[in-house]
């Protein structure tokens, strides 16, 4: 019991004499504001794109793969059994993951084409790069 008051103790001098060397608050709290109004700004439409089709892609391959290889009798299709698969759900289910493979090239090609805005303070620049 002694040697763990004297663990908490220790704990909670050395926690609360680091704050001393952390410096002025105010300069780093400055500091900060300036880093953070100066760093560039992207459209994010391109990643909802992404993130939106990397889950119908999975969503839809899971369906599509579970559909075609379960059957009704609670094991996994043999040859023969092509009557006792769900075909439409495995077609719905890949038609989904096309789509949503889709929309993950859709928003990497809309990321890559995105202008940057940057905003400092007094100016503001938009800049894109052109190639052809």
């Amino acid at each position: 019991m002694n040697t763990l008051r004297t663990a908490i103790a220790g704990i909670l001098i050395l926690g609360l004499s680091t704050s001393a060397f952390a410096g002025d608050l105010e300069k780093s709290i400055a500091k900060a504001a300036q880093q953070e109004e100066t760093r560039s700004r992207k459209s994010g439409g391109g990643k909802v794109l992404v993130y939106t089709g990397a889950g119908m892609f999975i969503g839809g391959m899971t369906v599509g793969l579970l559909a075609f290889m379960n059957n009704t009798n609670g094991e996994f299709a043999e040859f023969g059994e092509a009557n006792a698969v769900n075909k439409k759900l495995g077609a719905a289910g890949l038609l989904t993951a096309f789509g949503g493979g889709l929309l993950v090239y859709l928003g990497h090609e809309r990321t890559k084409g995105a202008p940057s805005v940057t905003v400092a303070p007094g100016q503001v620049k938009v800049s894109k790069q052109l190639s052809w």
